[in-house]
């Protein structure tokens, strides 16, 4: 017999074989873990948004909008001054299936305006939904301006 190391094909095709059952095992998991990550991140996102958005309005002392648009699937955050140019602009993860919200119809976009108080100027909530059917609500109180998630 030789002394040469390495692997028979038996051995490597058992090897192959064990791999492929965990993943079949696994993926399904990883899959919905994505599923949730991308739906919080995007849910948290959208929150920091809203809160520059007032911190704007108030350091600037100009009234500031998040504007969304459910169809183009983007919401912005801009100056209510004509002339200020859009301050940014975020496109939706394709993860998200379905975006809907309570705010006011301005145009194209569901408009929620913080004064230079920091007051909004309604209540209302965006609420995110992902292929998986998984849900969050993203809720801006009315008085303080206070945002929170909630499943």
């Amino acid at each position: 017999m030789s002394k040469e190391k390495g692997f028979t094909l038996v051995e490597l095709i058992c090897t192959i074989a064990i791999i492929g059952i965990l993943l079949t095992i696994a993926i399904p998991n990883i899959i919905d873990a994505v599923d949730k990550w991308v739906l919080e991140t995007t849910a948290r996102e959208i929150v920091e948004d809203i809160r520059w958005t007032q911190y704007l309005a108030i350091t600037k002392g100009i009234t500031h909008n998040f504007d969304l648009n459910i169809s183009d699937r983007t919401y912005r955050i801009r100056s209510a001054a004509v002339f200020e140019p859009t301050i940014k602009t975020v496109k939706f993860n394709a993860a998200i299936s379905n975006i809907s919200s309570t705010f006011k119809n301005h145009g194209s976009y569901k408009r929620l305006s913080f004064a230079t108080t920091g007051n909004p100027s309604q209540t209302g909530s965006i609420i995110l939904k992902t292929k998986k059917d998984r849900e969050l609500t993203i809720t801006v109180a009315v008085g303080t301006g206070r945002v929170t998630i909630k499943p």
